[in-house]
C-alpha cells in the first residue's frame, strides 16, 4: 500500500478532483433517471386510459349502427318493409355514418336483392359477393344466427363487412350486409386530441399495419395495444406516444445538460492542465533519454568519431576510435598535431589531410589514409569530415568519422584477381562466349574466340544478327548454321543476371562442323550397309523366291494350254476361255506384285518422310517372308487392332526393320519341332507411342545386351550388322528398339515409335 501511495503521490489532487466531479455526475444522472421513470410511468397510465376510452367509443358507435341494421333485418324477415323504405332508411344511416360505403340485403342463395348504392354492375370498390372471406362470414352468421363481422377484405381500401342474418320462423332467408371502410372509420371516430398525443395504427393478426400504410413501429417508444372488437378477427388498435416531452421535462433536461456542460468544461480544464504538466515531464525525460541514447549510440559505434577544435586540438574521441588506434580517450583528448596514430612514413600525407580539413577543403567523398595502432600495426581508413556547429549556430570546430577499409581493400583485390582469372579462362576457351541484353539485344561481352569467328567493324555498342530465334523463350541447346561462314554451331543459351542486375542471355557457340560431317559420312555408310543387307537378304531368299515365282508361272502355262484346248473344240467354249484368261491375268498380277516388292525392298534411294500405318508396313515383309515361313513350317500370327493412329517416317526403312526382325525370328525356330513354331506380331498404342512386338519361340539369348554390337552374330554365316542397323533406323525416327526374354521362353523384340512428335531426324540429316 505504501508503494502504491509513493507511486501515485503526485496524482492524489487530480484523483480527488476527478472523484468529486464523478460523484456530482452520478447524483445528477440518478435524479434524471428517477424523474424520467416517473414521467414514463405517468404517460403510460394516461396512454392506457385514453386507448381504452377510444376503443369503447368505437365499440359504442359500431354497436349503435349494428342495432339499426338489425332492425332493418327484422323488418325484412317480417315482410314489413318495402325496398324503397329500405333504401331510404339505409341512405339516412349512410349519411350519418360516412364510413359505411354500402348497405344491401341478399337472398339465402347469395343474390343481391336491393340496397345502396344502386348500380348496374357492381363497382370494384365494393366487396364481391363471392369473396371467400365474405362467404365465410355469411356461413358463420347463418349457422350461429347472430350478426358477424368478416375478416379484413382488401379492395381499393381495407374493408370489413357486418353480416346480419334474418330468418322466417327458423329458416334462414338472407342477410343484410353493411360494408365499413376502415380508413374512414378511423378518421371519423378518432378525436383530434388523440391524434395530437399518439400515433395510432390498426394492426392485423399477422402484426402488419393496415392503417396507416406507412406506419413503422418505433421500438424505443412507449406503446400499447387493445383488441379492436368489433369487428374482431385478430384486429388490434395500437397507440404509441409521440416523442414530444412535457415543458417540465424539457426544463429539467436543459438544467441537467447545463450542469453536464459545466462539469465537462471543468474536466477539460483539469485534463488540459494535467496534460501540460505531463508533457513537460515527458519532455524532460525525453531530453535525458536522448542525451543518454546519443551517448550510448556513439559508444556502441564501431565507426570512429573524433572532434577537432578550432585551434587544431582533439576535443572528443568515441570508444570506437579508441578501439581502432589502441589509445584511451584521456590520452588523446587535448593533443595537437602530429598525432601519435600517424605513421612516421605517412606523416606528411596525414598532416596535409588534417590541414585540408581545417581549411574546409576536405573531399565530400572522403579521403583515404593510413593510420597506425599503438602496437605499430598499420591499417587503412576512409575519413569523412564536416564543420561542427553547436545549437546556437556557432562554429566549434570540425567533426570527422572514419572506418577501417583494410578488409574491404583485400576483398576488392581478391575480386579483381578472381575476375582476371575468369576472364583468362573465358579468353582461352575454344568456344564462342557472348552476353546479350535480354531487352535490347545489345552485345555486352564476348571472348576472344567469339571476336575471331564473328568479327565486327564498329567499336560502339551494337547488336549481332542472332544464330537462332530471338528473343529466346527458355534455356535451349540447339544447332544452327552460320550463313556467313557456312559452319555449324551448337548454341547453348541460358538466362542469367548481369553484374548490374539486369537480365541477360549467356550464349556459348561451339563449332560442330567436323562432327556433323562425320555424322553425315556415318549416315551414308549406314545407308550403303542397309542396302547391302537388303541385297544379302534377297540373296539368301533367292531359292524361296524362285519357287514362289514358279507357282504363278506354272499356273499361267497350264491355264494357257487349257485355253488353247477350249478354243479348238467345236463349237469353241468362249465363256470358259474368258474365265481361263482371267485366271492367267490374276497369276501374272501376283508375279508382278512379288517382283515389285523385291525391287522396292532392295532399291537404293535417299531417305524420305511420309505418312505411315503399321498395318500397311507389315504387308511387304509378310509377302516376302511367306515362302521362307512355309519352308520353315512357321505360322505367322498378326494382331493389329483397328484404328491405330498413323505416324510419319521412312516406310521402306521401317519395312526393313520389320523384315529383319521377323526373318531372324523364323530362322531362330529352325531347330525346333514343327508343332510349336509360331511367330507372333502384335501392335498397340501405349503411353503416347506405338509399340510393335515380334515374339518367337526359339531358344532365346543368354546375353541380350551384346546383340546390338556391330559384327556380333549368333549365326555361323551372319555379318552381325542387321540388329545394329535396325536400332539405328529406330533412333533416326526418335524411337528405340529393345530385346527381352519372355517368361514362356523364346525371344521378343519391341519397337517403340513416338506419336506426338511427327518430325524425325531424316529431314534434319538432309539439311
Amino acid at each position: 500500500m505504501s508503494i502504491l501511495f509513493q507511486r501515485y503521490r503526485g496524482q492524489w489532487p487530480w484523483l480527488l478532483a476527478y472523484l468529486a466531479i464523478g460523484l456530482t455526475l452520478v447524483v445528477l444522472l440518478g435524479y434524471a433517471a428517477y424523474d424520467a421513470r416517473q414521467v414514463r410511468h405517468s404517460r403510460a397510465s394516461t396512454l392506457a386510459q385514453d386507448l381504452l376510452w377510444q376503443e369503447q367509443a368505437i365499440r359504442l358507435h359500431l354497436q349503435t349502427n349494428q342495432n339499426v341494421i338489425e332492425n332493418l333485418a327484422y323488418s325484412l324477415a317480417a315482410g314489413a318493409i318495402r325496398p324503397a323504405d329500405f333504401a331510404a332508411r339505409a341512405d339516412a344511416l349512410m349519411k350519418a355514418n360516412p364510413e359505411i360505403v354500402a348497405i344491401e340485403y341478399i337472398s339465402r342463395e347469395g343474390k343481391r336483392l336491393g340496397g345502396l348504392p344502386v348500380y348496374s354492375a357492381r363497382p370494384n370498390s365494393l366487396t364481391p359477393l363471392n369473396d371467400p372471406d365474405l362467404i365465410d362470414a355469411l356461413d358463420g352468421a347463418a349457422s350461429l344466427g347472430r350478426p358477424t363481422y368478416s375478416s379484413v377484405i382488401y379492395r381499393s381500401t381495407p374493408q370489413v363487412v357486418l353480416v346480419v342474418p334474418y330468418f322466417r320462423s327458423t329458416v334462414y332467408e338472407g342477410a343484410v350486409l353493411a360494408s365499413y371502410a376502415l380508413p374512414q372509420l378511423m378518421q371519423l371516430q378518432v378525436p383530434w386530441w388523440m391524434v395530437q398525443r399518439y400515433d395510432l395504427a390498426l394492426i392485423d393478426r399477422s402484426g402488419q399495419a393496415l392503417l396507416p400504410a406507412d406506419y413503422v413501429a418505433a421500438p424505443d417508444r412507449l406503446s400499447k395495444e387493445v383488441a379492436f372488437d368489433p369487428p374482431g378477427n385478430g384486429l388490434k388498435l395500437r397507440a404509441s406516444i409521440r416523442g414530444e416531452s412535457s415543458p417540465a421535462s424539457r426544463q429539467i433536461a436543459l438544467l441537467i445538460a447545463s450542469v453536464l456542460l459545466l462539469l465537462a468544461m471543468l474536466v477539460w480544464a483539469l485534463t488540459q492542465m494535467k496534460q501540460r504538466m505531463a508533457e513537460r515531464q515527458r519532455a524532460e525525460e525525453a531530453l535525458r533519454d536522448e542525451i543518454g541514447f546519443r551517448a550510448a549510440m556513439e559508444d556502441s559505434l564501431t565507426t570512429g568519431l573524433l572532434a577537432i577544435g578550432r585551434d587544431g586540438e582533439l576535443i572528443y574521441v568515441n570508444p570506437g576510435f579508441c578501439q581502432l588506434v589502441g589509445w584511451r580517450a584521456d590520452e588523446l583528448v587535448g593533443l595537437m598535431p602530429p598525432l601519435p596514430f600517424w605513421p612516421p612514413e605517412r606523416l606528411s600525407h596525414c598532416a596535409s589531410a588534417f590541414q585540408a580539413i581545417r581549411m574546409g577543403n576536405a573531399p565530400t567523398g572522403g579521403v583515404q589514409l593510413r593510420f597506425m595502432r599503438r602496437d605499430g600495426e598499420r591499417f587503412d581508413v576512409r575519413l569523412y569530415a564536416s564543420r561542427l556547429v553547436d545549437g546556437r549556430g556557432e562554429h566549434r570546430g570540425w567533426m570527422a568519422s572514419l572506418y577501417d577499409t583494410t578488409e574491404i581493400r583485400r576483398e576488392r583485390e581478391a575480386l579483381a584477381t578472381s575476375r582476371m582469372q575468369l576472364r583468362t579462362v573465358l579468353e582461352g576457351l575454344d568456344a564462342s562466349v557472348s552476353v546479350t541484353d535480354a531487352r535490347t539485344g545489345a552485345l555486352l561481352y564476348r571472348n576472344r574466340d567469339h571476336t575471331r569467328r564473328f568479327p565486327l567493324h564498329a567499336d560502339a555498342e551494337c547488336c549481332l544478327v542472332p544464330l537462332g530465334a530471338w528473343p529466346p523463350r527458355e534455356a535451349t541447346v540447339e544447332e544452327y548454321l552460320d550463313a556467313a561462314s557456312g559452319r555449324w554451331f551448337a548454341l547453348q543459351r541460358r538466362a542469367i543476371d548481369w553484374v548490374d542486375g539486369r537480365l541477360v542471355w549467356l550464349e556459348i557457340a561451339s563449332d560442330i562442323t567436323e562432327r556433323r560431317h562425320a555424322a553425315e559420312e556415318a549416315r551414308l555408310r549406314d545407308e550403303r550397309l542397309q542396302h547391302t543387307a537388303r541385297l544379302v537378304s534377297m540373296g539368301e531368299m533367292a531359292s524361296s523366291l524362285a519357287h514362289e515365282l514358279n507357282q504363278p508361272l506354272a499356273a499361267i502355262a497350264g491355264y494357257a494350254a487349257a485355253g488353247d484346248s477350249l478354243l479348238q473344240i467345236e463349237p469353241p467354249a468362249l465363256s470358259r476361255a474368258r474365265e481361263t484368261l482371267g485366271k492367267i491375268g490374276d497369276q501374272a498380277a501376283r508375279a508382278g506384285q512379288i517382283i515389285r516388292g523385291i525391287r522396292n525392298f532392295v532399291a537404293k534411294r535417299a531417305p524420305r518422310e511420309e505418312e505411315c500405318r503399321i498395318d500397311a508396313l507389315l504387308k511387304v515383309p509378310m509377302e516376302l517372308l511367306a515362302p521362307l515361313a512355309r519352308k520353315a513350317q512357321v505360322q505367322i500370327g498378326v494382331d493389329v487392332p483397328d484404328g491405330l493412329p498413323g505416324f510419319r517416317g521412312d516406310g521402306v526403312m521401317l519395312e526393313q526393320v520389320l523384315f529383319n526382325l521377323m526373318k531372324n525370328g523364323i530362322e531362330a525356330m529352325a531347330a525346333l519341332p514343327p508343332a510349336p513354331r509360331m511367330l507372333n506380331v502384335k501392335a498397340r498404342e501405349f503411353d503416347g507411342g506405338l509399340e510393335v512386338s515380334i515374339t518367337d519361340q526359339g531358344s532365346g539369348f543368354s546375353n541380350p545386351g551384346s546383340l546390338f554390337q556391330p559384327f556380333f552374330s549368333t549365326k555361323p554365316d551372319g555379318m552381325g550388322m542387321g540388329l545394329n542397323i535396325c536400332r539405328s533406323v529406330m533412333e533416326q525416327h526418335r524411337g528405340h528398339l529393345r530385346v527381352e526374354n519372355p517368361p514362356e521362353g523364346g525371344c521378343r523384340f519391341v519397337c517403340r515409335l513416338p506419336l506426338t512428335e511427327t518430325k524425325t531426324e531424316i529431314n534434319e540429316e538432309k539439311a
